[in-house]
């Protein structure tokens, strides 16, 4: 595994230069990322209540790992989690964690809906946004100590913030639009109907006008606005519709009245 002391002649030059608040921003290895991540998840999931019914989480394994299978990081390991919690929400954190609330499951109307918001936190992963993140908050010196598992206080207060935010932070609109962006060809890729992010974004303002509460979370750190939903659908439609993508399939309907 690399020292991020290394990166100390790296990071004086990019300040200098005056990149060190633009986006791209990165101090952390892939590898590093991983490591990172399994650490952090750890703490995480101390602090949630999974989800033990194995059918649900083998549907939304399933359906995490097929989204995968079509981007640049297929090659590393990912793990699916879904959390009990009614609040419509979904996140992902370094080093390709995602966690799924019951109730996001509960509230995306179809199969497609569901694998909108997947592909979108799976893309968050891919675009390395999460790190970015940390590298611009923490610098060098407390990442090294994350990476190499030397503060555990930290690390843990890490996940405490992830927890209490619903995700690792507010995402800028850049972020979220390259996230809209990659999500919705690699759903495409995994022969998902690519028009299920914009119907889940329509879901989610619905739910902010008649039950703000329980979408809280997920407006927080992913803002999103009648445009965002009008350009996720062009992009769709760009793409066009495989005759046989999965829009709905019985097995997700299945699942929903599991959770709900």
């Amino acid at each position: 595994m690399k020292n991020l002391t290394r990166y100390y002649p790296t990071v004086l030059l990019l300040l200098l230069l005056g990149c060190g608040s633009g986006s791209n921003f990165n101090l952390i290895s892939v590898e590093e990322e991983w490591q990172l991540g399994n650490q952090i998840a750890a703490d995480v999931e101390r602090q949630v209540h999974l989800n033990n019914d194995p059918a649900v989480n083998d549907y939304v394994r399933t359906m995490g790992q097929r989204i995968v299978a079509q981007t640049p990081m297929a090659n590393m390991p990912w793990t699916f989690q879904v959390i009990d919690d009614p609040e419509i929400n979904a996140f992902s954190i370094p080093g390709g964690h995602v966690y799924v609330n019951t109730g996001l499951i509960a509230n995306a109307d179809t199969a497609s809906e569901l694998a909108g918001v997947m592909a979108h936190e799976i893309s968050h992963v891919v675009a390395r946004h999460g790190t970015e993140q940390l590298s611009r908050q923490y610098g060098v010196s407390v990442l090294a100590g994350l990476v190499l598992g030397k503060d555990p206080g930290q690390l843990q207060q890490v996940a405490a913030a992830i927890v209490a935010n619903g995700a690792m932070a507010r995402f800028s609109r850049e972020d979220e639009r390259e996230a809209d962006e990659l999500g919705i060809k690699f759903m495409y890729d995994a022969n998902y109907d690519p028009r299920g992010m914009a119907e889940m974004f329509r879901v989610l303002l619905a739910h902010q006008k008649s039950d703000p509460g329980r979408v809280e979370a997920f407006f927080a750190t992913h803002p999103t606005t009648e445009e965002r939903v009008r350009d996720a659908q062009k992009r769709a439609e760009q793409l066009g519709t495989r005759a046989a993508a999965i829009t709905d399939e019985p097995q997700y309907q299945s699942i929903r009245g599991r959770v709900s």
